[in-house]
């Protein structure tokens, strides 16, 4: 359970409904379709921005579990009547009532998460490899490569050069 600050109508005077503030309850753990549509909604997150930041991820992740995971809350309308508790005065609250929504969220969080981002972090381990593998990764076609061939000797020293001459003068002056 949290306690924000009364975000209900005020009363007729100008006070507000709850003195004390509203008091939120939370399930204690997501049923198991809202625990997977809070990871489904990462999945769908990642698919849909490849580039998402984590902060963007983990914002929807709270949305997400304020949606599904508030049970009841003591926010009334003006008449002073309850407000039931569905997905659109959700939206609504936390639309009209952000630093509230961020507390609620922060408790949702403490929560719920560790149920919902541990398998996918598991999940998501099982698809990379930790550590360097020792063999190639590369696709190979099933034969080994064709051995490489010695390059042949030099034949530099069968230049023939008994009829060349010295086109210069020698830096000592003498020629041949």
């Amino acid at each position: 359970m949290a306690t924000i600050r009364c975000v209900c109508p005020p009363k007729a005077d100008g006070q507000p409904r709850h003195a004390n503030g509203d008091t939120v309850t939370f399930r204690e753990r997501l049923p198991f379709r809202d625990a997977l549509a809070a990871r489904n909604t990462v999945i769908l997150i990642k698919q849909d921005d490849p580039e998402a930041d984590a902060a963007s991820i983990l914002a929807a992740l709270t949305e997400v579990y304020l949606l599904v995971g508030i049970e009841s809350w003591t926010l009334t309308d003006g008449k002073g009547k309850p407000v039931p508790v569905s997905r659109q005065a959700v939206r609504d609250m936390m639309a009209e009532h952000v630093d509230e929504a961020m507390t609620l969220g922060d408790e949702a969080d403490a929560l719920y998460s560790e149920a919902v981002i541990v398998p996918l972090v598991n999940r998501a381990a099982t698809y990379s490899q930790p550590t360097q593998t020792s063999a190639s990764t590369s696709r190979t076609n099933g034969s080994r490569p064709a051995p490489r061939k010695r390059p042949k000797p030099s034949s530099i020293t069968t230049i023939p050069t008994a009829g060349t001459e010295r086109m210069s003068a020698s830096p000592g002056g003498g020629s041949n």
